[in-house]
């Protein structure tokens, strides 16, 4: 099971740095430096998936790829309400296909 903050959105800029504020205390855990450091990351902020359906679907298959039997988004409020439906809406469908 992985647990991702993640956003489907049109302006992946700006979330991207909401999730760097969001996501920063994560980095004071020794696990969580663990983590992001075996992704190849140097902060949280690289652990999220942020950007249009498609590049969101495209994470969701590597992680699934990776053996994941289940991606769940944390965080996704994030970006807009428009954007936090537009996620939901994407892995609902993710899920059922």
């Amino acid at each position: 099971m992985a647990f991702v903050p993640g956003v489907v959105t049109a302006d992946a800029e700006s979330v991207r740095e909401k999730a760097t504020e969001a996501l920063a205390f994560y980095e004071r855990f020794p696990s969580y430096q663990r983590v992001i450091g075996l992704s190849g990351g140097t902060r949280a902020v690289d652990q999220a998936v942020i950007g249009d359906e498609e590049a969101v679907a495209a994470e969701v298959a590597r992680y699934r790829e990776a053996g994941a039997t289940e991606v769940v988004f944390t965080t996704t409020d994030l970006g807009t309400e428009a954007d936090r439906r537009r996620t939901w809406k994407l892995l609902g469908a993710l899920a059922d296909g």
